[in-house]
């Protein structure tokens, strides 16, 4: 709690009214929200404007809807600050409308035409609408108060300039009601990893794992890779294994494929300088474990135990039951080491399971989200909040405050309707990323046809899911496939740039079970072609399939690190694309500048745009990222090879002084990368030189290309003009 001149900042912000103070004299307008002036804005001249007074404004009550108006008789320009808390980004009020791309940021970035805030720790959003506005600043600036300000310009006349004021947005407009960010957030950081499922399913053994840690150890660690996850077929079976006993020990305790048990297979993965992860699943399927503690069990009036697909036989789920039977499973991996767990099954816990117990008259329907949150809560405090949470696969809103990720689509394969579910999904929880959880659209299969495989590693990284992989290791011995992984690796920490409610208006998961998915448990899933029959029909039919870019298949991505702001443009062919022009507008970009534009996949330059970007056709399954540079009017970093960002990854800073242009760069030892520069034509290049690396230049088409060769960690490039 902290008090300022304009009253207490709550760390639960309140659902009430900004009000607002005017201030004749300065002609000063302030409307405070939670302690802080949440806009504040000082009118020109003498005349009277019209605005809304405080409680006037209430549309509805709940969920709480404030709107705001602002009239001036004569039109004249006014300067508007809006300030909110430090975690808040510029987020556009709705998903993507056809013809726009689904916007996404890295930073706190401020975009052309983007007319929303988002206060991610108030869970309040201010969108306005009604008049022609531009921003002042290009991102949102910390005060001296350490929150984050942000100013625009707006002519006001006649017409109404309006704004809407909803705060709990997440929890109450969009129905997650378990979201308090104030309370609780879940963990930013990119997760990269490799998961033994579609390797080995559960004949996976303690020797698989010392392999994958010391492959992965060589050539993806370096990169960015972070975790081995072990999957199902370690622990003792059937779960529980011991039915006389409590749970835990079928976890705690491996079967023979790990005769060294956790300490052995955990060492193994660190040995490497990677992070152990492990899979746990909530089924219980052993026929006397209920027989032997069945006032843990839920049962029907007669005594028989429920059951449900894919669940097993039903814990209670009381108290009593998970002290006895979970809380010691999750206490006793946290000690073992593990940094990462997945938790599996629990769609089928709630909705086969204790929801049906509900159907059975047993229990209510709070009853059964009581419990189920229960369950949740204790496996998150048996680890505690330092250990990352995977929830699968779904149950996604019940989830929302306990665990950092979630499995938002069906098991994925290397399949074009496996491949085509994680590019759609994707899209449809982006509202969701890094405010709710952060976006686990299943394992990346690398050996999916290779163009497939990088749109799906390109999206993921960019968009800052989970990039977990999940292949046969002989898999990673394709340097095509390696190279294009290492690009996409680490994934960003990327917060979505677009609110609004779950876009129900394409099919979901259409033909995976058809076509893969339903494969006998021991068998991995082969990859396979697709045909555009085949393609066309499991897209199915909805609003934007005709447009440019049908849903899903249109990504921006605002960056801002280092100094630097750049766009990177994704384009995704869910179905085949055509050639088309792209309005700057729709990816949140000013029409009226000019940016360089870099295809990061083609490793060229496509020369400088204003107004529109030209696009070519794509193939089934084939992307295309373009970063677009705002053009600074000197020498200026473009792209690189490094990572799919282009680079948000290896450039730390960029300085221009004393026609110097200075890079600070984090790079791989020993490894050899491409950076772009643009050239103005003005201005003639004397020497590059670099402290920690080795170079070799080559001008071409107002162009300079770098190759780099690195020889530190930290490095400093100098281009003297």
């Amino acid at each position: 709690m902290r008090k300022t001149e304009y009253g207490l900042i709550l760390s639960e912000a309140p659902i009430v009214h900004a009000s607002h103070v005017w201030d004749e004299k300065t002609r000063k307008l302030v409307y405070v929200y939670n302690g802080r002036p949440l806009l504040s804005m000082t009118f020109p001249g003498t005349e009277e404007p019209g605005f809304r007074h405080t409680s006037d404004g209430d549309l509805v009550g709940a969920p709480f809807h404030q709107q705001l108006y602002f009239m001036l008789d004569t039109p004249a320009t006014v300067e508007v600050t809006f300030q909110l808390s430090a975690d808040a980004v510029n987020m556009r009020p709705h998903r993507a409308a056809p013809g726009q791309a689904i916007r996404g940021q890295v930073g706190r970035p401020l975009a052309a035409g983007v007319n929303g805030l988002y206060d991610i720790a108030q869970d309040l959003l201010v969108e306005w609408h009604g008049m022609a506005w531009r921003w002042l600043d290009t991102r949102l600036t910390p005060n001296g108060d350490g929150d984050l300000t942000a100013r625009l310009e707006v002519t006001m006349g006649k017409m109404p300039w309006f704004m809407n004021v909803k705060p709990h947005f997440y929890r109450a407009h969009l129905g997650y009601t378990f979201h308090k960010p104030w309370a609780w957030r879940p963990n930013q950081k990119g997760v990269s990893g490799w998961c033994s499922w579609e390797a080995y399913r559960r004949d996976v053994t303690e020797e698989n794992i010392d392999a994958a840690s010391r492959l992965f150890g060589e050539k993806l660690r370096p990169y960015g890779f972070e975790y081995i996850q072990i999957d199902d077929g370690y622990e003792r079976m059937p779960v529980p294994a011991f039915g006389h006993e409590p749970m835990p020990r079928s976890w705690l305790e491996t079967n023979d494929q790990f005769p060294g048990g956790h300490a052995r297979a955990i060492a193994s993965i660190r040995d490497q300088g990677l992070e152990p992860g492990i899979w746990t699943c909530s089924a219980i399927i052993n026929d006397d474990f209920p027989k032997a503690h069945p006032d843990d069990m839920l049962r029907l009036e007669d005594g028989t135990f429920v059951t449900g697909i894919w669940a097993g036989y039903l814990l209670s789920c009381t108290d009593a039951a998970l002290a006895r039977h979970i809380r010691p499973i999750y206490d006793g991996l946290k000690a073992a080491g593990y940094s990462y767990v997945k938790i599996d099954g629990v769609r089928h816990l709630l909705y086969d399971g204790l929801q049906q117990a509900v159907a059975n008259g047993i229990l209510t329907n709070e009853d059964a989200e009581r419990r189920f949150r229960a369950y949740m809560q204790t496996v998150r405090d048996g680890m505690g909040n330092d250990v990352y949470l995977l929830s699968s696969w779904g149950v996604l809103s019940q989830v929302v405050g306990v665990a950092d990720a979630c499995r938002i689509s069906m098991d994925a394969n290397p399949t074009w309707a496996g491949c085509r579910m994680q590019l759609v999904e994707s899209a449809r929880w982006f509202h969701a990323q890094r405010i709710l959880f952060v976006m686990d659209p299943d394992h990346i299969c690398a050996r999916a046809r290779i163009e497939w495989a990088r749109s799906v590693a390109s999206l993921v990284s960019l968009t800052g899911g989970l990039f977990m992989l999940s292949d046969p290791l002989d898999v990673y011995n394709d340097e095509e496939r390696i190279y294009m992984l290492q690009r996409c690796l680490p994934p960003l920490e990327t917060t979505a740039g677009e609110t609004g409610p779950l876009d129900a208006t394409y099919p979901a998961f259409t033909w995976t079970k058809l076509h893969g998915f339903a494969v006998p448990r021991e068998n991995v899933v082969q990859a396979e072609d697709a045909n555009i029959e085949d393609a066309m029909n499991m897209a199915g039919v909805y609003p934007t399939m005709h447009e440019d870019h049908p849903l899903g298949a249109l990504w921006s991505f605002h960056l801002e690190r280092g100094g630097r702001q750049w766009c990177v443009a994704g384009r995704f062919a869910t179905i085949p694309l055509r050639a088309c022009d792209v309005p700057l507008e729709s990816l949140g970009l000013d029409p009226a500048k000019t940016y360089h534009v870099f295809d990061f996949w083609a490793r060229k330059p496509l020369g400088a745009v204003s107004g529109k970007l030209a696009c070519g056709p794509l193939d089934l399954g084939h992307c295309q990222i373009l970063a677009l540079v705002p053009d600074a009017g000197r020498p200026q970093f473009l792209a690189s090879t490094r990572h799919v960002s282009m680079d948000a990854i290896s450039i730390l800073d960029e300085r221009w002084e004393d026609r110097i242009l200075t890079i600070e760069l984090h790079a791989i030892p020993n490894t050899e990368e491409t950076y772009w520069f643009a050239l103005p034509e003005e201005m003639a290049l004397r020497a590059v030189d670099g402290d920690g690396v080795m170079c070799t230049a080559q001008e071409r088409d107002a162009m300079l290309a770098l190759t780099l060769r690195f020889e530190k960690s930290r490095c400093t490039l100098r281009l003297r003009y």
